[in-house]
Order: structure tokens, then sequence, then C-alpha cells
């Protein structure tokens, strides 16, 4: 059984249209009567992102950021992408950074090196400036938290 409510709390906290026994005939989050059949996703809206400029074939690249710790890479990018700035990586392979027996998730494997953010030269300026906050380390909690 699940509910078809597109509006269920549970639903807009999850993203996830939960599964009840048989026995429960109403939602406890909504109280919307149960159906069936599992309903199809409500329809996401467009998220209209800055369009990336095109980059020609023979322009340079630059390298802006290196990250040593698995937890920012993917923070990196979606800097990037909000900020409608194209790149490339250098060294990310999702398996080598992680291969062994290592004591932290938060740490690479000793033997791989880090991802090297390159960005066209021409904004490589612009990227910087955008990532210099995270290199920083402004994001961190102050001490007495």
């Amino acid at each position: 059984m699940f509910c078809p409510n597109d509006d269920c709390p549970d639903y807009l906290a999850t993203g996830l249209r939960a599964e009840y026994r048989d026995e429960v005939l109403v939602c406890p989050f909504c109280g919307t009567p149960l159906v069936y059949e599992r309903p199809s996703a409500a329809p996401v809206a467009d998220v209209d992102l800055p369009a990336k400029p095109p980059v020609a074939d023979d322009e340079e690249l630059e390298p802006v950021i290196e990250a040593t710790d698995p937890t920012e890479v993917p923070i990196i990018k979606s800097m990037l992408d909000a900020a409608g700035i194209p790149y490339l990586t250098r060294g990310e392979d999702p398996f080598n950074s992680f291969r062994g027996v290592f004591a932290s998730g938060s740490i690479f494997h000793p033997r791989s090196s880090g991802v090297i953010f390159v960005v066209p030269s021409r904004m490589a300026d612009e990227a910087r400036t955008l990532l210099e906050a995270l290199e920083a380390g402004a994001d961190k909690p102050e001490e007495g938290w």
C-alpha cells in the first residue's frame, strides 16, 4: 500500500513513497487513503543552472585547486557547476583512492594522489576566487561548537 498524495509530509521530506502493510489503510502522515499500486513520482521542477560557456578544443586549461580530501571533490564540483565554470578533473579514479584498508573514510589511500581541477585559463581567476573559502577552511566551525 502506498500514499498517492504528492503533498504528503513524508514524501516531501524523503522524496520516496513509503510502502505500508496491507492492514494500514490510511497514510499515518497525511491521512490520505492508501492505494495498492505505487504512484508515479511527481514531476521534478527544472532547475536553471547558468549555461557553461563553450570551450574551444585548443583552449589552454589551468589547474585551480587540488583536493586531497575525497569529501571536497563533490563540493568543488557543485560550486563550479553553480557558477557555470566548465572544468575537468585529473586523478579522479573512484576506486584507486579507496583501495585497501584505512582508518578513516575521509582520507585518501596513501599511494594515490589528489584530484586536480582544471578550468579554461580565461576563467581560472574567477574559479580561484570562488574556491578560496574552501581552501582556507572558512566552512569549518569555530572552536567551542
